[in-house]
C-alpha cells in the first residue's frame, strides 16, 4: 500500500512544507503584514532597497522553499513513474521544472537579481504543467476531474487578474492555494486509480 501511495505522500509532503515555512517564517518576523508584503520580503531585501526591514533568520524562508521545491520534483517524478499517458507525463515534466524554480526563489532571494524572474516563472510553469495535466485526465478515465482541472486554472486566472489584491502576498498565497487543489484533484485520480485496478 506504501508503494501505491508514492505520489500521494511526496505531494501532501510538499504542501505541508509551503505553508509551514511561510507560517513559521511570519511569525519570526512580526513586521510583516500578509496585507502589506510580499512573501518574498521574508527571504531577503532591507529598509533601504525594498521598504521593510531585513528579515530575522531568512534562512528559514528560503531553505523552506529550496526543500518545498525538492519536494514538488520528487511528486512529479513519482507521477511520471506511474503516468498514464504521454500529456500527464509532459505535464508532470513541467511541474518538476516549476519545483526546481520554486527552489531557485530560495537561492535568488528577494534583492537579487533574478529573484523576480524565477518567482513569476514558478507560477507559469506550474499553470502550464496543469493545463497539460487537466487534458491528460480529459483523454483519459477522469474526463470530470479533468475538466474541473481546466475551468478552475482559467477561472483562477481570472481571479488573480481582477480582484484587488491589497498585497503581493495575498495574490501569492492564492496561486499557492490553487496550485494545491491542483495536486490534490490530481493525487485524488491515482487513488481512484488504483481502486478502480483492484475492482477490475
Amino acid at each position: 500500500m506504501t508503494k501505491k501511495l508514492t505520489v500521494a505522500y511526496f505531494g501532501i509532503a510538499a504542501m505541508i512544507a509551503a505553508w509551514l515555512t511561510i507560517f513559521l517564517s511570519a511569525a519570526l518576523n512580526p513586521w510583516f503584514r500578509f496585507t502589506g508584503n510580499a512573501l518574498s520580503d521574508l527571504g531577503g531585501g532591507n529598509l533601504i532597497m525594498n521598504g521593510h526591514p531585513a528579515p530575522t533568520d531568512p534562512f528559514v524562508y528560503n531553505v523552506g522553499l529550496m526543500v518545498t521545491g525538492v519536494l514538488i520534483a520528487i511528486f512529479s517524478v513519482s507521477v511520471i513513474l506511474k503516468a498514464r499517458n504521454k500529456l500527464e507525463i509532459m505535464g508532470s515534466s513541467f511541474f518538476m521544472i516549476s519545483g526546481l524554480f520554486l527552489a531557485l526563489i530560495g537561492i535568488y532571494h528577494e534583492g537579487t537579481y533574478p529573484h523576480d524572474f524565477v518567482s513569476i516563472w514558478f507560477f507559469i510553469l506550474s499553470s502550464i504543467s496543469y493545463a497539460a495535466i487537466a487534458l491528460s485526465l480529459i483523454i483519459g478515465r477522469f474526463r470530470g476531474s479533468g475538466t474541473i482541472l481546466a475551468v478552475l486554472l482559467i477561472a483562477s486566472w481570472i481571479a488573480f487578474a481582477v480582484v484587488p489584491w491589497g498585497s503581493v502576498a495575498e495574490d501569492e498565497m492564492f496561486g499557492v492555494a490553487v496550485i494545491d487543489i491542483f495536486v490534490i484533484i490530481h493525487i485524488l485520480t491515482f487513488i481512484n486509480n488504483k481502486r478502480m485496478g483492484a475492482t477490475a
